[in-house]
């Protein structure tokens, strides 16, 4: 008789996963890493989509790209929200299928319609401007003509900043939101070469709004990832433009 045993370190069988380019190409990370391995949805995963602690804390999507994403030097949390946002179509889209149901409303008639968007057929936002060796792209502002230099926010610097100005508000019962520049304080390291914090924070302070606002507009374009907008003809013979809405039939198409 054979005595020969499978390693107990082994795993019987690897998981099924595939290869996927993220959006932005790994140009903004440190890594430089633009392709990382990701393990299609399986049944034990279910357990996490269903699980009622995580879908009442909102943490759900967190557990489940923790747990997908095979590269373990790369943390779901610091990837950009647009190569987050590649990964979650792709787990749709291999797990539940290409075609993904929605509900719209026609904007001639105001009458709910349904819609199919084939999740295969979104496009990547082209690289509209590569980061220097740092992630850091560079913005001449309009109107003061500052050179500004700015880096993209990851999911947790996001999510983060949205903590801690909802704190904020709800301990001095503010009505104002100071999210807007909070974000712009997070993103800017330069000003007309100048790195310290305090002085960009005064900078920000003072910027004119039309600066700000082409600033973020350009942020935007910026940003890698799938274009999430659709164009959709409407019953009414309507057309127009709207983003792909996530709903419960994402991740949980049969609830």
């Amino acid at each position: 008789m054979d005595n020969t045993q499978i390693p107990n370190d082994k795993p019987m069988f690897e998981a099924p996963h595939d290869v996927i380019e993220l959006p932005s190409r790994g140009l903004f990370y440190p890594h430089k890493k633009g392709r990382i391995k990701v393990g299609y949805l399986t049944a034990q995963d279910e357990n996490i989509l269903t699980s009622p602690n995580l879908l009442t804390s909102g943490k759900v999507l967190d557990v489940l790209l923790e747990r997908k994403i095979l590269d373990k030097d790369i943390k779901a949390d610091d990837l950009l929200p647009g190569d987050r946002n590649a990964i979650l179509f792709f787990l749709r889209a291999t797990g539940y299928g290409e075609m993904y149901p929605i509900i719209l409303t026609d904007p001639k008639t105001g009458q709910e319609f349904n819609y199919e968007v084939d999740l295969s057929k979104l496009e990547e936002k082209p690289i509209f401007a590569e980061p220097d060796e740092n992630g850091e792209v560079e913005f001449l502002l309009p109107r003061s003509g500052s050179k500004v230099k700015f880096k993209l926010l990851t999911a947790a610097e996001t999510a983060r900043i949205t903590e801690n100005e909802e704190a904020r508000m709800k301990k001095t019962k503010s009505n104002i939101s100071n999210l807007m520049t909070s974000k712009l304080e997070a993103q800017l390291t330069e000003v007309d070469g100048v790195r310290s914090r305090a002085e960009i924070l005064q900078f920000i302070q003072y910027m004119s709004v039309a600066d700000s606002s082409a600033l973020r507009k350009y942020m935007n374009e910026v940003e890698p990832g799938l274009d999430e907008t659709i164009e959709v003809t409407a019953p009414s013979g309507s057309i127009f433009r709207t983003e792909i809405p996530i709903t419960l039939n994402f991740f949980w198409p049969y609830l």
